[in-house]
């Protein structure tokens, strides 16, 4: 199966990102949860503080998600979508 998106949790809005922006970071998502980006698809998705540490390469830690977090995620699909 293909995705085309990994759904983000608990966000208010956002409520997925393209798979094929996310899919160049596996192995940060393999760092960050033991799991595979399919795996964490099928089991709901990430939540936004999640995907961005993945987006950005970088460890993730537990933190509070917010209305920030979800605005940066989604400036970075408007600017992978531009290229």
């Amino acid at each position: 199966m293909t995705r085309t998106v990994m759904p983000i949790m608990g966000a208010t809005i956002v409520s997925e990102i393209p798979f094929a922006l996310i899919a160049p970071h596996e192995k940060q998502a393999h760092t960050n949860h033991y799991q595979s980006l399919d795996k964490l698809a099928s089991r709901g998705g990430l939540s936004a503080c999640e995907a961005l540490a993945i987006l950005e390469d970088r460890r993730w830690h537990a933190m509070p998600d917010s209305l920030e977090a979800q605005r940066l995620l989604i400036n970075k699909v408007r600017e992978w979508r531009a290229v």
